[in-house]
C-alpha cells in the first residue's frame, strides 16, 4: 500500500471524527442548558495538560508540517488557539484542515515519503530523516491522542457522546452497511 493510502485517509478520518464529535456535542448542548458554555469547554483541561482550545492546534500543526511540504492547494487554518470563540470555530477549523488534506497531490505525497523535514517543536529546530517515518510513528499517534483528549474533555464536561460519534467518520460505506445488521 502506498504512503498516501496509508496516511491521508487516516488524517481525513481523524479530522472528520473531530467534526462529527463536535457537531454531536453542539446538538446536545442546544437541548441541555445544564451543559457548559462553549467558552467553558474551550478552557477545560485535564490536570497540567493544555486546555481544549489547544488540542486542535497541536493535532493540526503536526499534520500540516509534512503536508505543507507538498504544497497543497487549500489554505491552512490559523494555528492561533485564541481564534476559537465557539465550538463552531473549532468545527470550521477542522473543515479547513480536511480541505488541506483533500488537496494534497497523491503523487507528490508518495514522492515525499523519504524526504527529510525540518520542523520546530517547543521553539527548537528538529531535523527529521524521513517524512514517512515521522508521519507513521509520531504524527498519526499524536493526532489520535489529541482527538481523544478533545473527546474525553467533552465527556468529562457531561456530554453523552457515544462511540459512534467518534468512529463513524472512519468507517467506509461498506462497513456502515455491514454494521447495520446489528441495528435490527
Amino acid at each position: 500500500m502506498s504512503f498516501y493510502k496509508n496516511t491521508i485517509p487516516t488524517f481525513r478520518g481523524i479530522a472528520s471524527s473531530a467534526i462529527n464529535v463536535l457537531t454531536v456535542a453542539k446538538e446536545e448542548q442546544s437541548k441541555n442548558e445544564a451543559l457548559p458554555s462553549d467558552e467553558e469547554i474551550l478552557n477545560s483541561q485535564f490536570g497540567d495538560m493544555l486546555p481544549f482550545r489547544a488540542q486542535p492546534i497541536i493535532l493540526a500543526k503536526f499534520q500540516l508540517g509534512p503536508l505543507e511540504n507538498t504544497k497543497p492547494s487549500a489554505k491552512s487554518p490559523s494555528l492561533d488557539p485564541a481564534s476559537f470563540k465557539s465550538l463552531d470555530d473549532v468545527i470550521n477549523f477542522f473543515k479547513q484542515l480536511v480541505a488541506v488534506i483533500d488537496s494534497v497531490d497523491e503523487k507528490a505525497w508518495n514522492e515525499s515519503a523519504q524526504s527529510s523535514l525540518d520542523i520546530v517543536v517547543v521553539n527548537k529546530p528538529l531535523k527529521l530523516t524521513a517524512i514517512e517515518d515521522h508521519v507513521t510513528s509520531f504524527v498519526i499517534p499524536n493526532s489520535y491522542f489529541h482527538l481523544n483528549a478533545m473527546y474525553m474533555l467533552l465527556r468529562m464536561n457531561g456530554f453523552n457522546l457515544g462511540k459512534q460519534a467518534y468512529i463513524n467518520p472512519f468507517m467506509s460505506e461498506q462497513a456502515r452497511k455491514d454494521w447495520t445488521q446489528l441495528k435490527g
